[in-house]
């Protein structure tokens, strides 16, 4: 349930950095502040019912927008923001419906009109999925007050009245949530592309460093090598200088196997295909045996996404080999609607810590898995670790990050 609902609250965060959202919610502070005596007069001028309860209302709005501005400080992360939104949203339509409920004695019906703005603040938070329920709360809002209205001031129910406004309140819900959601699409696309295009260029940048340092060094000592042999009589020194020019030869073919992957990556080919064929190779390399499963269907990701994902693999099955002493290994790959999950367990004697606790850990020079933690978040991701018998990885990246 907890992961359900903080994979939630990164959805609703439309990919937006923990930056972006405060700067936002500050935005929106500033906006509830002015809002407060533009709300006493715009009350005043259809003439409230209470001048007093008017004035209570006010006070309580600036007293959450101190509130909040303080929150908004101190809050260090994604979906604490997240929380400071939907609370302060839902006050907002609270504050708005206090408001209109004193100014409902009379025939006109403009001040309905103010919720617009609640509408818009819902859509530019949480994107069509909030302005559409801020529409359906202005809907149910409405009945509620024309129903206050009939008994408390005898004023018939206006059912033309309220179909006017609760069609124009959706549509301007619909078309304002629409534009908010497609910008918020754009502005992602334009992010990833921007990731992806830097990744790619990393990638040339070290296959051909690669290339003209490493490489070139090894086949420099291959051939030192392979002259030294020619020079000694010694069968030691003999033995020593074909060692030295097989491990160089050996590295070499590794490096040029690095370099055609770093330069070769198929943008259309299935993650789960990708880790398969990585886990059947370590498998093979290490000895140790590995099952891969893999739930629902096969999908590729974006290069970032995907690139983050198989290093966490990767790196997670060399840990295995180095220091688990496993000799089972077990990876699942659940392709989610709404997520991708991936899971990394084996038989060995455990890392002895937690996720929580990785940060210390690389205190001590030790940062395999803080670089898998900091991959996965990257993405928006939630990671764990359960060390209580063996070590299991635990991954879930929301398909907003990954698509």
């Amino acid at each position: 349930m907890e992961r359900y609902l903080s994979m939630n609250l990164s959805t609703l965060s439309g990919g937006r950095s923990l930056k972006e959202l405060k700067d936002l919610e500050w935005i929106f502070i500033g906006i509830h502040a002015l809002g407060v005596p533009t709300a006493i007069i715009m009350a005043f001028l259809h003439a409230p019912s209470s001048a007093f309860t008017v004035s209570i209302i006010a006070g309580l709005l600036a007293a959450w927008s101190v509130a909040a501005a303080s929150l908004n400080r101190r809050i260090s992360s994604v979906k604490g923001q997240v929380s400071l939104g939907i609370v302060t949203q839902i006050l907002v339509v609270l504050f708005a419906w206090a408001l209109v409920f004193q100014v409902v004695s009379g025939e006109n019906t403009a001040a309905y009109g103010g919720f617009i703005v609640v509408i818009i603040e819902g859509a530019v938070r949480f994107g069509l999925r909030g302005s559409l329920v801020m529409g359906v709360a202005f809907a149910l809002g409405l009945i509620a007050a024309m129903v206050y209205r009939e008994r408390v001031y005898g004023l018939e129910f206006n059912i033309r009245g309220y179909a006017f406004w609760a069609v124009l309140s959706f549509i301007i819900s619909f078309a304002v949530g629409s534009v908010t959601e497609e910008t918020r699409r754009e502005r992602l696309r334009i992010e990833r592309l921007v990731r992806e295009r830097t990744l790619l260029e990393e990638r040339n940048r070290i296959a051909r460093d690669l290339h003209d340092t490493v490489l070139k060094t090894l086949h420099g000592l291959a051939l030192e090598a392979h002259a030294l042999k020619k020079q000694v009589n010694s069968p030691a020194a003999l033995e020593k200088a074909e060692y030295i020019q097989g491990v160089c030869q050996r590295s070499s073919q590794e490096i040029r196997d690095i370099i055609s992957e770093l330069r070769s990556e198929n943008v259309h080919e299935g993650i789960a295909s990708l880790m398969s064929r990585m886990v059947q190779s370590w498998s093979k390399a290490s000895g140790i045996k590995t099952d891969f499963t893999v739930s629902g269907s096969d999908r590729p990701l974006s290069l970032i996404a995907s690139y983050n994902l198989r290093n966490v693999l990767s790196e997670a099955l060399v840990n295995v080999q180095k220091h688990a002493s496993a000799s089972q290994v077990s990876v699942l790959l659940e392709l989610l609607p709404g997520e991708i999950r991936l899971e990394i367990s084996d038989n060995g004697k455990g890392i002895g810590y937690s996720g929580d606790e990785v940060y210390a850990i690389a205190s001590r020079g030790k940062y395999g898995i803080l670089g898998m933690k900091e991959r996965v978040e990257q993405l928006n991701g939630q990671f764990s670790i359960d060390s209580s018998h063996g070590t299991r990885l635990m991954i879930s990246i929301p398909l907003i990050s990954v698509g």
